[in-house]
C-alpha cells in the first residue's frame, strides 16, 4: 500500500488524448490504444479519478497540441523518428478543424469537469516543458503528485522526470498508464519509475 494525504497532493493526467487512446487516434497504431483496452486502464483511471475527487484532490490534465498556423514549417524539420513519424507523414491540409479537436480532445470518459485544469504543451514529452505546470502545483501547495495516463515510457516517464527533478513525491499508478507494448510498459514500471518516487496499483492507494 502507499499512503499520501489528500490535502497536499494533486493527479496529474498525461495525454489522455483522442490521437493516443481513441481506436480512430492518428497515434492508435503506436499500440497505446491496444495496450489500454486490453489491460483495462481506461475504466481503471475512471474510478481513479473518483476516488481522487472524492478526496478533493485536484485533477490536471496535460494535453500535447499542434499549432496549426506553423505545422508545415515544424514537421519539415521534425527528425525522422517514430515518435513524429505520423505527423511526418499527414497532410494537415486535408484535416478539417473539426477532426484536429476530435484528435486533441481528452478522451470522453475522462471528460474534465469545471474545477479541473489543463496544462498544454507543443510539441514537447515533459508536462513541465515550457508550461506552467509547476507553478500551477506550487500554487496548490502539493508535495506530492500521482500520475496516469499515456504512453508510460514516453510522455508519463517524461513528466514524472520532470516533477523528480523539481524535488515533487511522484506516484505512478500503474494499473493507470498505457504503453506501447508490455516490454516497454514492464521496464517503465519496474525499473525507471521506481528511482524516480512509489509505483502502485490505484487499488493500493491510500488517501489519508
Amino acid at each position: 500500500m502507499v499512503d499520501i494525504k489528500g490535502n497536499s497532493t494533486a493527479f496529474i493526467i498525461v495525454d489522455a488524448q483522442n490521437f493516443v487512446l481513441h481506436e480512430n487516434g492518428f497515434g492508435a497504431g503506436w499500440g497505446a490504444w491496444k495496450y489500454a483496452q486490453e489491460k483495462n486502464m481506461v475504466q481503471r483511471t475512471v474510478k481513479a479519478i473518483e476516488k481522487a475527487r472524492a478526496s478533493n484532490i485536484p485533477i490536471i490534465f496535460v494535453q500535447m497540441d499542434l499549432r496549426p498556423q506553423i505545422l508545415p514549417a515544424i514537421t519539415q524539420n521534425l527528425p525522422d523518428i517514430d515518435f513524429w513519424k505520423p505527423l511526418r507523414e499527414m497532410d494537415f491540409s486535408k484535416i478539417t478543424p473539426e477532426e484536429g479537436d476530435f484528435q486533441g480532445s481528452i478522451i470522453d470518459e475522462f471528460t474534465p469537469q469545471p474545477e479541473d485544469l489543463i496544462v498544454t504543451k507543443y510539441h514537447t514529452m515533459s508536462g513541465f516543458h515550457n508550461t506552467d505546470l509547476d507553478q500551477i502545483v506550487r500554487a496548490l501547495q502539493c508535495d506530492t503528485l500521482l500520475f496516469a495516463g499515456a504512453v508510460t515510457n514516453l510522455c508519463v516517464e517524461s513528466t514524472v522526470r520532470g516533477a523528480f527533478d523539481r524535488g515533487y513525491n511522484c506516484v505512478v499508478l500503474s494499473d493507470c498508464v498505457a504503453s506501447i507494448s508490455e516490454e516497454a510498459q514492464n521496464f517503465a514500471i519496474d525499473v525507471i519509475f521506481p528511482m524516480l518516487g512509489q509505483v502502485c496499483t490505484s487499488d493500493e492507494l491510500e488517501i489519508m
